[in-house]
């Protein structure tokens, strides 16, 4: 299988810390033999610059082969720090509205966003977590509206040559299935959820109807999730099992052009 959304470092507010090693080593036991993963100290600054750069030095050597992401703000960096990052080696960037608190229909974030697709890597709109269990220091960022969503989707497809790689990260299920009448256009969805424990099993099923089996990506969300239950609904649901071995490990190759 492949992990195709973790993350390491620290997380401030919720006294969690773990290793780049640490998590992949975690993953492999769990049945992982590639993961993409990003550093969530980067998340917690308004320039992630230092906390990507340490990120690169830090031991990855593990039986699950770890993949490197940058957390980018995109209301704050430039064009030039994104070829940077592409240099420096990052296969997508990871950005989060909820923290950096953004509006994503923003002239300079879509601009920003639109530089990392040209550069050949994919962006992730992460939520991190469900914004009602945010810490009190982040309470007052907005929640992403599906209209705002849905407008920034459509305008970044738009300008975009060749597949759109973007992937929606720990949205609500709810919000998933109700972004399909607001935009009908491509984008990635995985089976990480803002529930602790994961979405049921039943919702991959509907996932796979709204978003197509080869749109779909497998993500724990660890270690801010538990590894298991992506896993577990994966593996419990009734698509085909050729649906399954696509979403465990086929699409998020694809989805990261690796």
């Amino acid at each position: 299988m492949i992990d195709a959304l973790c993350m390491s470092g620290s997380y401030p507010f919720r006294h969690l810390t773990m290793s780049t090693r640490a998590v992949a080593e975690r993953l492999a036991s769990e049945g992982f033999r590639e993961c993409f993963m990003f550093n969530l100290t980067a998340l917690f600054h308004r320039d992630p610059w230092w906390g990507n750069l340490d990120f690169t030095r830090e031991e990855t050597e593990a039986n699950c082969r770890v993949h490197k992401l940058a957390v980018f703000n995109p209301d704050y960096e430039d064009r030039v720090r994104v070829r940077e990052y592409v240099k420096m080696g990052f296969v997508g960037f990871v950005t989060s509205p909820i923290y950096h608190g953004y509006r994503l229909t923003g002239r300079r974030v879509l601009g920003n966003l639109a530089e990392a697709l040209n550069n050949g890597a994919l962006v992730i709109l992460d939520l991190v977590e469900d914004p009602r269990q945010l810490h009190r220091a982040y309470a007052f960022r907005f929640r992403l509206r599906l209209g705002e969503l849905s407008d920034a989707l459509r305008r970044l497809s738009s300008g975009i040559e060749g597949e759109v790689r973007i992937l929606l990260s720990h949205f609500p299920y709810s919000d998933l299935v109700n972004l399909r009448n607001l935009y009908s256009g491509p984008v990635y969805v995985d089976l990480a959820s803002s529930q602790v424990l994961g979405a049921p099993y039943s919702h991959v099923e509907e996932l796979v109807k709204l978003y197509g089996s080869s749109n779909v990506v497998l993500s724990t969300g660890f270690m801010m999730k538990y590894p298991k239950s992506s896993v577990l609904k994966l593996q419990l649901s009734k698509i085909p099992d050729e649906d399954k071995g696509k979403i465990a490990t086929l699409n998020a190759h694809r989805l990261y052009g690796v």
